[in-house]
């Protein structure tokens, strides 16, 4: 298979496409490199704020109907996100409707209209979002270890924003934003399926021609972790909600790949560590597992679980005991394997539809910036031996940089600092 196309324009976009001769759609992607860590504090939410309101109006379609239609006669799938380090404007559709996909696109990262009725409504739409949010457990559970953990820094505050502020934004802070952020030199646009290189790339020149060039604002300062046990009371529940978190590699550490694998080992499946002992042997839980955010330049290994309040104090002590054993001990062989093999799976699953294949290409640009072909990503994986388990494990699962929220019952969780001590 031929490698990916990629280049970067005079003005600073980055553009990767992937042709891919057996499939019949095609998938594209307008990465911006601004999310919410990139946000001022008079801003905080304004990059999802942003994500929502372009989809009020553009130049081209000036209002929310003309642009839903538009989006209905692709016959395929447009939609959009924001996380902490980028926001993505995505869309999947047949091949022959690639010229009007990348038309919609381009509208919303260049020419949104910022109605002012529109955004009043839109507003309370978001508002609504902020409540839901809170009204689930897991989500703002999660938001309490981000607010603890990285606490001081842009990483901190909800991507969604809060009630306060969002209430207070309109036009005038939407265009501010939108101008100082969506610049060419903060853009990338991946692209995979059925599609050719240079008929892509001129369908995308009128886009890119609209973009102002030169960027406003640099990325904030380095985000830092700390350590930090938080127990909050909610009367509305029935479970206690928990994440625990070790400092973690960035997405440019050498170790990233032990780093995935210890996430296995831990709880990353039905044989894993942390399901095994939590689950199936003591019953303290019903669900429990982990995972790893790695940022530009920081990053948390979390472990994530719900439980009855009275079992909290318990599964956490098991918890700490469990991954006290993989620092001192290690992991065993077939532990390891069968790690690799979930590693390899999922990277593979993730390589065989026009749209993960986009979105790979933008992951790799934006977050390694670098790519890698598959064979690159399986030889990583396959490099990591037991003895590199060991060293990352030791490194990261140090109870004294453990962070901790517990979202518990009227009565709380009184999870204690004696708790976190193997």
């Amino acid at each position: 298979m031929a490698e990916p196309f990629r280049t970067v324009t005079p003005a600073g976009t980055e553009i990767l496409i992937e042709p891919l001769p057996h499939v019949r759609s095609c998938a594209v992607g307008f990465w911006v490199r601004r999310g919410s860590r990139h946000e001022a504090a008079s801003e905080e939410g304004l990059a999802h704020f942003l994500e929502h309101t372009v989809f009020k109006g553009t130049a081209a379609y000036p209002t929310p109907d003309e642009l839903a239609a538009a989006t209905d006669r692709l016959g395929g799938h447009v939609d959009a996100f924001t996380g902490k380090e980028v926001a993505c404007f995505y869309g999947k559709v047949l091949s022959d409707q690639l010229p009007e996909l990348i038309h919609l696109l381009g509208e919303l990262v260049t020419a949104p209209r910022f109605d002012a009725e529109e955004l009043v409504r839109e507003r309370s739409v978001i508002l609504e979002e902020i409540a839901q949010s809170e009204d689930q457990p897991d989500d703002w559970v999660s938001e309490l270890f981000y607010g603890g953990f990285w606490e001081g820094t842009p990483l901190a505050h909800p991507i969604l924003g809060s009630r306060e502020q969002v209430s207070g934004y309109g036009p005038a802070e939407a265009r501010a934003f939108f101008d100082h952020t969506y610049r060419a030199p903060n853009l990338v646009v991946a692209a995979a399926g059925a599609l050719e290189v240079q008929p892509f790339l001129a369908l995308l020149k009128p886009i890119l021609d609209r973009l102002p060039k030169g960027t406003d604002h640099a990325p904030g300062a380095l985000a830092r972790t700390r350590p930090f046990l938080l127990n909050v009371p909610r009367k509305d529940l029935q479970q206690a909600n928990l994440v625990m978190g070790f400092p973690a590699p960035d997405h440019h550490s050498p170790d990233r790949a032990a780093a995935h694998l210890l996430s296995h080992v831990l709880g990353g499946g039905m044989a894993s560590r942390l399901f095994m002992e939590l689950r199936e042997r003591r019953g303290l839980c019903y669900q429990v597992g982990s995972y790893l955010s790695p940022y530009a330049d920081t990053g948390a290994l979390q472990i994530t679980a719900s439980c009855a309040p009275a079992q909290l104090r318990e599964l956490v002590q098991r918890t700490m005991a469990e991954c006290a054993r993989v620092r001192d001990r290690g992991v065993e062989a077939d532990e390891l394997e069968r790690a690799k093999l979930q590693a390899r799976t999922s990277l593979v699953f993730s390589q065989e539809s026009s749209s993960s294949r986009m979105f790979s290409l933008a992951h790799q640009a934006v977050h390694h910036g670098e790519l890698r072909s598959l064979d690159q990503q399986m030889a990583e994986i396959e490099a990591v031996t037991p003895a590199d388990l060991l060293r990352v494990a030791q490194a990261l699962l140090d109870p004294a940089q453990l962070g901790l929220s517990a979202l518990g019952t009227r009565r709380g969780c009184d999870i204690r600092p004696q708790d976190l001590v193997a």
